[in-house]
């Protein structure tokens, strides 16, 4: 029986990207068939306020592998992946978890370098890395870029995860135990953190339970992204602060997550 490949696409009003971009994963359906993967993706609507629900739901009419999940509220990023990972997990099928953003930025074409890093290294999370050789940011404001290397400098000095450049970029692919050995000491809540902080924290979680992480360079294309931007960078920028001073308590024997206060 083939492994399954659940690619997870947390989407909030993201009414002008979700077609192209599940478009373009049914595209690599059948290079994933080759590697003896089978394709399903996991649209967790975040309460979103335009068409995205609708659009989702006339795809999942078109193809047979698409899963839908919607929040009424917006809940925020880290809500959203929760529930695709443990909406993944819950399959009895063994196989791979891919999240990635919804808006058009991250190119399904990454997913095979990705795998066969994975399977070369023995590795349990692959991340599509910003900061490798061979990658590039296109479309980003001078700013956003330098402060998205500030950052990433003040995460790698504070967390020293091996092998790790990118602290934040979602676009990662774990193998599905990893992921439910975190939900077995974590609970259903995997993350705590709702904002996009939640990818730091959720590596940082995979990091300390002893699984092997590695990198590929990829490309992100800020300028295919189709409407505004839902990130407040500065909000975000202490968010991150914060949470960064809190991780460091989490250790593979805690077995409740830590109640940080919100910004």
């Amino acid at each position: 029986m083939d492994k399954k490949f659940w690619v997870l696409l947390p989407c909030y009003n993201e009414q002008e990207n979700i077609q192209p971009l599940v478009n373009e994963w049914q595209k690599e359906r059948e290079k994933l068939k080759g590697l003896n993967l089978d394709l399903r993706i996991i649209i967790v609507n975040d309460g979103s306020k335009d068409n995205t629900l609708n659009i989702s739901e006339e795809l999942s009419k078109s193809y047979d592998n698409i899963f839908i999940i919607n929040h009424d509220i917006n809940k925020g990023l880290g809500e959203a992946i929760n529930t695709g990972l443990l909406y993944a997990i819950n399959q009895r099928e063994d196989g791979y978890i891919c999240t990635m953003d919804g808006d058009l930025t991250h190119s399904p074409s990454y997913v095979q370098a990705m795998l066969e890093k994975m399977r070369k290294d023995e590795l349990d999370c692959v991340i599509a890395s910003r900061y490798r050789h061979g990658s590039e940011v296109q479309g980003l404001a001078r700013f956003r870029k330098l402060l998205s290397y500030g950052a990433r400098v003040i995460y790698t000095l504070a967390l020293r995860i091996p092998n790790v450049r990118d602290y934040t970029c979602g676009y990662r692919i774990y193998t599905k135990k990893s992921i439910i050995d975190l939900n077995n000491i974590y609970g259903n809540t995997i993350v705590v953190e709702t904002g996009f902080a939640c990818m730091m924290e959720l590596l940082y979680k995979i990091h300390i339970n002893g699984n092997k992480i590695g990198e590929v360079p990829f490309i992100l294309k800020y300028q295919l992204k189709g409407g505004a931007s839902k990130m407040k960078v500065m909000r975000t920028v202490l968010r991150s602060l914060t949470v960064l001073l809190n991780i460091r308590s989490y250790n593979k024997h805690t077995k409740n997550n830590l109640n940080y206060t919100s910004i």
